[in-house]
C-alpha cells in the first residue's frame, strides 16, 4: 500500500473532493466580512447611528454671539437634545427662530427656559424672551423627537441678525 502523505492545502479528490484554491478565497472573504461587521459596530458604539462622539456636533456663529450643541444623527421616534446658547445681550431681550424643514419632522418634548412668545410661521418656529436675567447671556435647551427619517437642514437666526446652518440625519 502506497500512502502518500498529503499536503493540507492541496487540492484532493478523495475522501471529499476539494478545490483549495475557491476555499482560500471563501476564507479572505469571511475574513473581510468580519472585519465589515466589527468596523460597523464599532462606528455604531462611537455614535454614527445615534448618540456618541460622532454624531455629537457643535456649531458657533462667525460673531460667536450664537453657539448651537446638536446630533447630527438621531434615530426615529428616539429622544434627541440641542442646546443653543447666546452671549450676553445689552437689554436683557432675544429672539430665536429655528427654521428648516426640521421643523414639520420634529416634536418638541421639552424647552427651558419657556418662552414669553411663540409664534409659528410655515416651517420657522419663533421664541421670544425677555427679561434682565438674560443680560449675562443665557442658555436654552431643547428636547426633539424625530418623527420622519430622512436628512433635514436646519437654520437657527438670533435676532435676525446672526444664524448657524447645521444638517441632521434621522435613520429609521
Amino acid at each position: 500500500m502506497n500512502l502518500k502523505k498529503q499536503d493540507e492545502m492541496d487540492s484532493r479528490r478523495y475522501p471529499v473532493q476539494e478545490h483549495m484554491r475557491l476555499q482560500r478565497i471563501e476564507w479572505r472573504i469571511q475574513r473581510i466580512g468580519y472585519l465589515f461587521l466589527f468596523t460597523i459596530v464599532i462606528l455604531g458604539a462611537c455614535g454614527l447611528f445615534s448618540k456618541g462622539i460622532l454624531s455629537n456636533k457643535r456649531v458657533k456663529s462667525a460673531d460667536g454671539a450664537l453657539e448651537v450643541e446638536y446630533e447630527r444623527f438621531g434615530r426615529l421616534a428616539s429622544d434627541m437634545s440641542m442646546t443653543i446658547r447666546i452671549r450676553p445681550q445689552q437689554d436683557g431681550d432675544f429672539r430665536l427662530v429655528l427654521n428648516g424643514e426640521e421643523m414639520d419632522n420634529f416634536q418638541i418634548q421639552s424647552l427651558q427656559p419657556q418662552p414669553q412668545q411663540a409664534f409659528s410661521r410655515g416651517n420657522a418656529l419663533e421664541l421670544h424672551w425677555s427679561s434682565p436675567r438674560y443680560r449675562e447671556g443665557a442658555t436654552v435647551w431643547i428636547g426633539l423627537q424625530a418623527q420622519n427619517p430622512g436628512r433635514y437642514p436646519v437654520t437657527v437666526t438670533l435676532d435676525n441678525k446672526t444664524s448657524v446652518q447645521f444638517t441632521q440625519w434621522i435613520y429609521p
